[in-house]
Parts: structure tokens; sequence; C-alpha cells
């Protein structure tokens, strides 16, 4: 199986552009949509504990000391802060979705967040050691092209946002990544062609990073909420809980489609019960109220969510009411 060769598929498929832009210029195609006059404004109140920008500035931090000195310290920490963001990012989810929604930028919180996906298009598994981007010195590693590579021919070919970024810093199951991997600089002229691969996994990790964070910036937004926002925002996250629900034994990364174990953990300790607690807060009675008024049954729907613990009834209710308010 040589289909994660880039050399040979992607390059030939996608044409590259000799420059670049910064990323947030490429984050959406569309203005923000603006509320209709008979959609009623609305808020959306989060606790989820530490902030995302806390976690944010973190992960950063984290990143800056992997780059400028690997080793099995700093190469750990970052993982750690990894899954920190991530656990933020699934807990603030809700909000996420509703602002991607109002400001017509769901293709961005997709591509945050994309999976599964097939994990020797963004590295060498032990199966393919020569596939990814990666290891394709034909393609130029620039913001630009990272953001064509994602989804080029298929959904599966996922180069950007949280899971490309953790297999570069950790590996896939079964191949763990070593602290050496990350090194800039070759040891003698016989290490020279490694070096190159590893500099090229250190700019992708730099550009995948500076993407995440800009992806993060579009959907950091106060207002414009809507009642066809928020209902889009659940709907959203239906589709992400059914998804989960379809991928979460592809854990063998050398068995096609794939999602890391350590991010169905996450998924699974952040939601739906994050979603629940958000949407049954006091501070959103006034959006449960809207939800309610809009697509009756809405409040039995969360009752009876909360009282199983499970999504299923709002997903039922979604489902029965699949028109405008």
């Amino acid at each position: 199986m040589r289909r994660f060769s880039l050399a040979t598929v992607l390059v030939a498929t996608v044409a590259l552009s000799g420059c670049d832009r910064p990323p947030e210029e490429d984050i959406a195609a569309q203005p923000p949509t603006p509320p209709q006059t008979t959609d009623q404004s609305l808020e959306l109140a989060t606790d989820s504990g530490t902030p995302l920008e806390s976690r944010r500035g973190e992960w950063r931090d984290a990143l800056r000391a992997l780059l400028a000195g690997p080793d099995a310290d700093t190469l750990a920490t970052a993982d750690s802060r990894w899954r920190d963001l991530y656990d933020a990012f699934n807990r603030h989810y809700l909000t996420l979705a509703a602002q991607a929604c109002a400001g017509d930028r769901l293709a961005v919180l997709q591509r945050l967040d994309a999976w599964p996906l097939y994990p020797a298009y963004v590295d060498a598994l032990p199966a393919w050691p020569d596939s990814g981007i990666v290891n394709d010195p034909a393609l130029e590693l620039t913001g630009a092209s990272l953001r064509r590579q994602q989804g080029a021919t298929t959904d599966g070919e996922v180069a950007l946002g949280f899971q490309p970024i953790r297999l570069l810093i950790a590996g896939a199951e079964g191949a763990p990544r070593q602290a050496k991997d990350l090194r800039a600089g070759a040891k003698a002229e016989s290490d020279e062609p490694a070096a190159a691969l590893r500099e090229r996994r250190r700019t992708y990790l730099q550009l995948a990073a500076d993407q995440l964070q800009a992806d993060l910036n579009a959907l950091d937004r106060d207002g414009d909420l809507t009642l066809t926002s928020l209902r889009c925002a659940l709907e959203t996250l239906d589709d992400r809980l059914a998804s989960l629900r379809t991928h979460r034994q592809a854990t063998a990364p050398e068995e096609g489609l794939y999602i890391p174990s350590v991010s169905v953990k996450i998924l699974d300790a952040t939601q739906p019960a994050t979603a629940l607690a958000q949407l049954s807060a006091d501070a959103n009675r006034d959006a449960r109220a809207a939800l309610e008024e809009g697509y009756p049954g809405f409040q039995t729907a969360l009752d009876q969510a909360v009282e199983e613990d499970s999504w299923a009834p709002i997903g039922e209710w979604l489902h029965a009411h699949g028109g405008a308010p």
C-alpha cells in the first residue's frame, strides 16, 4: 500500500504556488453573515474551568521550548500541553461551534480537529517509511501549501489541526516520536539526509501550530449569536458525536483511517457532558427559552439527556425539528 507517497500522488494533483499568505488571510472565503431580522440575538455563557486562552499560551511556550531544545523532558511537556489544550478545546466546543456558525466559519472549526485521518499522509510509519508530507521534499512547506493539502483528494487527508500536530510531536501507536526526530542540524555529512527530514518536520510542526492559533483566533468572538447559530452549533456537535461513534475503534494507525486513542479518551471525558452542563446552566436560561420557543420540545429533550447522561435525546429532538424556526 503506497497511497501516501506524496511525491507520486499529491504533487501530481495539487498545484503549488510560489508565495504564501499569513494563515489569517485564508480563514474564510465569505464575510460573517449578519443575523436575520427575525432571528433572536442570544448569549451563551461558558464555565469550563481553565480558560482556553490560558491553555493556548501554555502550549505555545511548550512548543517553543521543544523546538529550541528537543529532549525527553521538552517532548513530554509538549505532549502534556497538547493534551491540556485539546481538552480545553473540547470543553469549549459548543461555544466555538456557535461562533463558527454565526460567522460562517464552520470550515475553520472542521480544520481545527478533522478526524479520522490517514497518519501516513503526515509522516512516515514503519509500514510506509518514505511517505507523508514530511518525507516529500518536492512539496514546498508553507502555510498555503499545507492548507491546500487539507482534504486534497479525500477527507482522510488531514494536514492541519490538532491531530497532525500530535502525530508530529508524539507519533502514533506503535511508532512513538523520539526527541532526536525533532533536532536541528546534522551531526556529520552522512547525517545530512536525515537532518533535512528533521528540519522539514520542525518546519511543518511550526506551520501547523501557527495555523491552529490563527483558526482559534478566528472563532474567538463575542456576541453575534442567534437562535439559528445556536441550533447550528447543536447540529454540528451532534454530527461530531455520531462520527465518534462510527470511528472510535480506528486506533490502529496502519489499518487505514485513524484516530489516536488519547483523542478518543479526551473526547469521551468532555463530550457530551460539558455541552449538557453548559446548556443546563442558570446563565443560559434565556438561550434555553429561545430554543424551546423556536423548536418546541427542546427543554424536555435536554432534561432527559441530563437525566440519562446521554446525548441521544438531543439528537432525536434535532432530527425531529429540521426546519427553521
